[in-house]
């Protein structure tokens, strides 16, 4: 190819990726923010770096499972990934109020990369594992926010409804490609080592990226750097949020519903064997229906969250997701039922296995819980990038992923052990009702508290 030919086929290129994008973004009703070239930029480099966090998170989980065989040393993963944020959560919120949006999501995307080679080096020892997960959300805690607190720098806040649902189909697809794809074939197939040297690049290159897009290299704000100032920033952002009661519930619905997800996610890989007798390394096929659940959510949440009051919204999708929950804990029950099941008296003793019914049963749940989950954190969001000042955003976004950390930690610890001892199914109905409960809780004190904006 000639050098005038080179540039007009990378223009062509372009041109073609762009086309795709904005036929991609028509799947959650939305045909113009791709046309956005600092959007299309921020969406993309986030596509590359969530495809290899969820490979990575999944295979350390699986790595720890097949090691160890026991609940309680996946849930103790689980929180040594989640535990970075007690020490750090302060701290991140006001560094990504602080500094360069782009910078900092370059700067945790490249120690990424290098914790991946790591891991490479290291995928034989499970205390490796637990302290290069330990790291690893070290660098999340600050990527979160900073992604969060990215939107209302380069998108109109009419359109943050749709930029939120965009992003959720992007997490969609990396889920997908990370949890379906990279690390099952992975694992199956060459093992560990090379998924990670894979998810090296992927962070790297992403890196590169989000320090060439426009909007997040603006001024640093004159936040104060110490550590005991951060935490006064961090505070005075927290009770601007508690004084708007819509932002502040939506918020608490937010994170218990994060809880709550982190805990069932934790008990997957053993309620696939001891429930459905699926190997844990097969779950996320079990789950694969709950891409529907999500396509859905992100198809309809802007035109059913504009016709329904934000109470109404976060209400009733976090009431579906407890629900949902609930019913996880008779999946058995309710596969036998199906298999028993034979209206026209053509199978003997029905058309399904024991197995097959409650597969069947869990992907009906599952995409269930996938759209009301969908649904209440593209909701919140988009609330708190409306109501909240921009300049807190970080530190509201931080605190969120601190609250949801730090609350998550003793439920996964707990359910691991009562999941070893009264068993999966049980634990459901539990993780539900403390959930349904608290959300109460919190949303009933924040009402009756006085000098309260609701709207």
């Amino acid at each position: 190819m000639s050098r005038a030919e080179s540039p007009r086929h990378r223009g062509w290129l372009m041109a073609q990726a762009r086309t795709a994008m904005l036929r991609l973004s028509a799947l959650v009703g939305e045909r113009t923010l791709f046309e956005n070239d600092a959007f299309r930029r921020l969406w993309l480099s986030k596509l590359l770096s969530h495809i290899p966090v969820n490979a990575m998170v999944y295979a350390m989980l699986i790595m720890v499972v097949r090691a160890t065989g026991r609940s309680f040393f996946s849930s103790l993963f689980v929180v040594a990934y989640i535990a970075p944020t007690a020490l750090l959560g302060t701290v991140s919120g006001v560094l990504v109020d602080r500094m360069p949006k782009g910078l900092v999501l370059a700067g945790a995307n490249a120690a990424r990369a290098a914790l991946c080679v790591l891991l490479a080096l290291s995928a034989d020892s499970v205390i490796a594992i637990y302290l290069i997960a330990v790291l690893f959300a070290v660098a999340s805690q600050v990527a979160g926010p900073a992604e969060g607190a990215a939107l209302p720098a380069i998108v109109e806040p009419e359109q943050f409804t749709s930029a939120n649902s965009l992003n959720n189909l992007g997490s969609l697809i990396s889920q997908i490609a990370g949890l379906m794809v990279l690390a099952p074939v992975f694992l199956k197939t060459v093992g560990p080592e090379p998924l990670a040297l894979i998810a090296a690049i992927m962070f790297a290159a992403a890196a590169f990226n989000f320090l060439l897009i426009d909007g997040l290299g603006g001024p640093v704000s004159e936040l104060p750097a110490s550590i005991h100032e951060s935490r006064e920033r961090f505070a005075e952002a927290w009770h601007r949020l508690s004084m708007d009661s819509v932002s502040y519930v939506s918020l608490v619905l937010v994170v218990v519903a994060n809880t709550t997800g982190l805990v069932v996610m934790t008990l997957v890989p053993r309620f696939c064997g001891r429930v459905l007798g699926v190997d844990s390394e097969n779950a996320v096929f079990v789950a694969a229906p709950a891409a529907l659940g999500i396509w859905l959510a992100l198809r309809f949440v802007r035109r059913m969250s504009s016709r329904l009051s934000p109470w109404i919204s976060m209400g009733g999708s976090f009431s579906a997701l407890a629900g949902g929950v609930a019913l996880l804990a008779f999946v058995a029950p309710l596969g036998d039922t199906l298999r028993a099941a034979n209206p026209l008296g053509i199978f003997d003793p029905g058309p399904f296995g024991e197995g097959t019914a409650r597969i069947i049963i869990t992907a009906i749940l599952g995409a269930g819980l996938a759209f009301a989950f969908t649904f209440v954190n593209i909701v919140g969001r988009t609330i708190v990038n409306e109501r909240m000042p921009r300049e807190m955003q970080g530190r509201v976004f931080a605190g969120q992923t601190v609250l949801t950390n730090l609350a998550s930690i003793p439920p996964i610890l707990l359910t691991g052990i009562l999941a070893d001892v009264i068993g999966i199914a049980p634990v459901f109905f539990l993780v539900a009702a403390a959930g349904a409960l608290l959300a109460a809780f919190y949303t009933a004190r924040n009402l009756a508290m006085p000098v309260r904006t609701a709207y």
